[in-house]
């Protein structure tokens, strides 16, 4: 139905959003403020709900809002910005690569250190203690990485 108009909950639903995400979008300029209607209830349209569809998708790429944001701004005044975003996805996808050498690099480093902990356990007597995690195991730095990770989630 082109042209219909509906509120926050209509519009995140239609787009897969939560109404949050929707004012967040506003917030920080992905998303033009919506129109309000007397009462002050943001009204969105169709177009809305195309753009923050598009928003979404450009965030599961890997662009971060503030880009997709200056992105659009940049669409909207006359200037595609093809370019900007080819360059951004270039560099999206260099620092992949550097995650999964560092990650690789990580994988090979657990995997010495549990050859490593297989040879102190046959040695080991049933029963006795290998004090494992006495012995620094080597430590690249997607290993620390991961291990700050798991502990701001904690």
């Amino acid at each position: 139905m082109p042209g219909s108009a509906f509120r926050i909950g209509e519009a995140a639903r239609r787009a897969g959003v939560s109404p949050d995400t929707l004012r967040y979008y506003e917030r920080v300029g992905a998303l033009p403020k919506a129109a309000r209607t007397a009462a002050g209830y943001r009204v969105y349209s169709d177009a809305s709900v195309v753009r923050i569809r598009f928003v979404r998708n450009a965030v599961r790429f890997g662009f971060s809002l503030k880009q997709i944001a200056d992105f659009l701004r940049a669409r909207e005044s006359g200037h595609p910005p093809c370019r900007q975003v080819r360059a951004a996805a270039g560099r999206l996808l260099d620092e992949m690569d550097r995650q999964i050498a560092s990650m690789t690099d990580a994988r090979a480093a657990i995997r010495a250190t549990l050859e490593q902990w297989d040879e102190r356990l046959a040695a080991t007597r049933p029963g006795a203690a290998a004090r494992l995690l006495d012995t620094p195991a080597p430590r690249p730095a997607a290993i620390a990485a991961l291990s700050r990770s798991r502990l701001a989630r904690r």
